[in-house]
């Protein structure tokens, strides 16, 4: 079941960062951006309201900023991994009772894992 690295996601408090930070001194390049809706929000980071993100890339790394007016108690944290075989992966960890988070969405299913410091892995299908 190896996995490769996608990209990871951080919480921003400043919204200036984008550009003063990440895009004139590191030099992301940005991709897109978008809105998590609230209830997706929810189910992913229990976060009850819309969360705007910007995504990109800095060199070779996909990044994700979300925003927020403040940082909060639980955050958007993640580390995102690619599997040739996300359904072995999903069942390992439910095997060795890590929390596997699904939601069923088209076109594809949207997978988290937490390991037991409560830090937050997002799995895609490779």
């Amino acid at each position: 079941m190896p996995v490769k690295f996608q990209h990871f996601g951080l919480t921003i408090t400043d919204k200036a960062d984008i550009r003063e930070f990440y895009q004139d001194i590191l030099g992301m390049e940005i991709q897109k951006e978008f809105t998590l809706n609230g209830e997706l929000a929810e189910q992913i980071f229990q976060q009850d309201h819309d969360i705007q993100v910007v995504a990109g890339t800095i060199g070779n790394l996909s990044v994700e900023l979300f925003l927020a007016d403040e940082k909060p108690d639980s955050v958007w944290e993640h580390i995102c991994f690619v599997s040739e075989n996300r359904p072995a992966l999903i069942t390992a960890c439910r095997a060795k009772k890590y929390p596997v988070t699904v939601i069923e969405r088209e076109p594809f299913d949207i997978v988290f894992i937490k390991d037991k410091s409560g830090n937050l892995f997002e799995i895609k299908q490779g």
